[in-house]
């Protein structure tokens, strides 16, 4: 797998395609998806020209992204079942984007029969790439990574718990207890608070809704750099079975913890 070679196509389509709209984007630039959802041209031009130079790269690939399975939903399915693909999340955190706001993310995995090979997550606002190849460990701007395992009580951790989609029952008990961390900030972009668990800026992570173009890359990096990543439902996350909820940690113990502490009604 030529991993510098998408390194560097991410990297190039982000400059050209994307940092040339942020803070630039033209109101006619900018369409409703579905309710609360947006897309750009940026989200558009990026995952067609990230299609075009990844299949210069693999010829015979599977390649889909967000864009194209809004409007293909039988794309995905062709996707798990390809000998060799690609996904691609051409703008993650698209409302941040329109906002101005640098958290956003550019994401790619491949897949080999359905299952996660290596994933890529490039910041384009602060040039921090992050890959991962299963079994070979996580890269942060080509530096090999392993996470820190120093804290222990539930006060000194600061999340990215995202609870507004959660059931009511669920949300009120999880806001309710998130007072007994030390801070609970999340990005409102999977791929940046991917990154922030690898930086160790964030010490964990929680989502409700688990769409794969969103969790598979980060979940893959997440647990290469040797933390823990598990459904609220206690069930393996995977291209095949998105489970319900996602909940990353930097142990089991950990883990554990924190499902027991917020999601205990889970």
């Amino acid at each position: 797998m030529k991993v510098d070679e998408i390194c560097r196509l991410i990297k190039k389509v982000s400059a050209e395609e994307i940092l040339t709209r942020f803070r630039n984007l033209k109101e006619t630039e900018v369409h409703y998806k579905e309710p609360g959802e947006f897309v750009t041209a940026a989200d558009i031009a990026s995952e067609k020209a990230l299609i075009s130079g990844l299949h210069e790269l693999y010829p015979n690939a599977l390649i889909t992204g967000e864009e194209d399975i809004s409007e293909n939903p039988e794309r995905l399915n062709e996707l798990l079942k390809a000998d060799y693909g690609f996904l691609i999340d051409p703008i993650d955190g698209t409302n941040n984007f329109i906002k101005g706001n640098e958290r956003f993310a550019v994401m790619i995995v491949a897949l080999k029969h359905g299952s996660v090979d290596i994933s890529w997550i490039y910041l384009p606002a602060s040039d921090i790439m992050a890959y991962a190849t299963k079994g070979q460990g996580a890269y942060l701007n080509d530096i090999k990574i392993t996470l820190s395992n120093k804290k222990s009580d539930l006060s000194e951790l600061i999340g990215a718990a995202h609870i507004n989609r959660m059931p009511k029952e669920i949300r009120d008990q999880a806001k309710e207890k998130l007072e007994l961390i030390k801070e609970n900030r999340p990005g409102f972009c999977a791929g940046y608070d991917y990154v922030s668990l690898l930086r160790g800026e964030k010490d964990f992570s929680v989502y409700y809704r688990t769409l794969i173009w969103d969790h598979l890359p980060g979940s893959l990096i997440y647990k290469e750099a040797g933390g823990y990543a598990l459904g609220l439902d206690e069930q393996p996350y995977t291209p095949k079975n998105e489970g319900t909820g996602l909940l990353c940690a930097a142990n089991e113990e950990m883990w554990h913890k924190i499902k027991n502490t917020l999601f205990l009604k889970f």
